[in-house]
């Protein structure tokens, strides 16, 4: 009886380790951004709550232009703006990536892209 009220103690102790490992909360943020000399990325890990405010940021900085919007969608695609700017954006509730290749994109298209993101980051770290 001992052994068996131990090794459920034993158990119960690894399984709750184990799913402490992983991020069960929705309130856990991670952010993350990256630039090489060809690429610029941004990952970011967020509430699903803020998931629209996101999308929303986003519409603002590409969509009217491009008649095109993020909000309310799934996301897994390279998109081209009007200007020739080409980016792949991955978009699921709490979950964004950004990758821009820069040998296929202007300058300036990489500085609209870098400045969405920090206005992205900024929607995201918003109490």
């Amino acid at each position: 009886m001992r052994k068996s009220f131990l090794l459920t103690g034993a158990c119960m102790l690894l399984i709750w380790v184990s799913l402490s490992c992983f991020h069960f909360n929705d309130n856990d943020t991670s952010i993350s951004i990256s630039e090489t000399k060809t690429v610029y990325k941004m990952s970011a890990h967020f509430s699903r709550n803020k998931t629209k405010a996101v999308h929303e940021y986003i519409d603002r900085q590409t969509g009217k232009a491009n008649n095109i919007s993020f909000l309310n969608s799934e996301a897994d695609a390279t998109v081209m703006l009007h200007d020739k700017t080409s980016f792949y954006l991955k978009s699921l509730p709490g979950e964004l990536e950004i990758k821009l290749d820069k040998q296929d994109n202007s300058y300036e298209s990489f500085a609209r892209v870098k400045e969405m993101c920090e206005g992205i980051k900024k929607v995201i770290e918003k109490q």
